[in-house]
């Protein structure tokens, strides 16, 4: 984009993981200190990006964007596991090992996410939060999914210290508002909390490809 003057906007997806452990609600410009080595490649990532938007003036932005699902998440991440776990103990009476359910987070759905994404880079280059405040716990998630077949999760869920992090926030929540605000945009969220993990549900009943969902 420098060198070639190209007329062109760049997002970078950034991450919540970039941000220092808090009990407060996230803003844009709480304190930067990751501790995973995916949170620091991102935190470079957002610096690099946020330096040629303030020193070559291109038209770079940062979209720290939180937890966000879709129906191509790759299924041994949570909350796709989560359901598959689900689905697992009702067709087949199978347990499913997890880690610490207490963490909390917020639960977005990619096509909202999309959405506003796309109203925030139609405002000027800047650093922005994207994520719909609404917060839940793993274990709270698990419910959902459980409740969906009339299951008691505690009879198929299991813990196992391999899937504990050493290193990892147990809740991290968004001043989502701040960044709408600042920019005069409204977000109404309509799929979080227990509608990611129905339409997760739905989706992976009704694939074509029959296989058994066992993973």
């Amino acid at each position: 984009m420098q060198n070639h003057n190209f007329k062109t906007k760049y997002i970078n997806a950034s991450s919540s993981e970039i941000f220092a452990e808090t009990s407060k609600k996230i803003k844009i410009n709480s304190k930067k200190k990751p501790i995973s080595p995916y949170g620091k490649a991102k935190l470079d990532s957002f610096n690099i990006t946020k330096f040629y938007r303030q020193k070559k003036n291109l038209k770079t932005y940062n979209a720290i964007i939180f937890n966000t699902e879709s129906f191509y998440r790759k299924r041994e991440y949570l909350i796709p596991k989560i359901c598959i776990a689900a689905i697992n103990a009702k067709k087949y009476q199978k347990k499913t090992f997890f880690g610490n359910l207490d963490i909390i987070r917020e639960w977005n759905w990619s096509d909202e996410q999309v959405v506003y994404l796309m109203k925030f880079i139609n405002k000027k280059p800047q650093d922005f939060i994207l994520s719909n405040g609404y917060s839940y716990s793993a274990k709270k998630m698990i419910s959902f999914a459980f409740k969906y077949f009339d299951l008691d999760y505690k009879k198929y869920v299991l813990t196992d210290k391999k899937f504990i992090r050493k290193k990892d926030f147990i809740s991290k929540k968004s001043n989502f508002l701040f960044c709408l605000n600042r920019n005069n945009i409204r977000r109404t969220s309509k799929i979080y909390g227990k509608k990611i993990i129905h339409s997760l549900i739905r989706y992976y009943l009704n694939e074509k490809n029959k296989r058994r969902i066992i993973c």
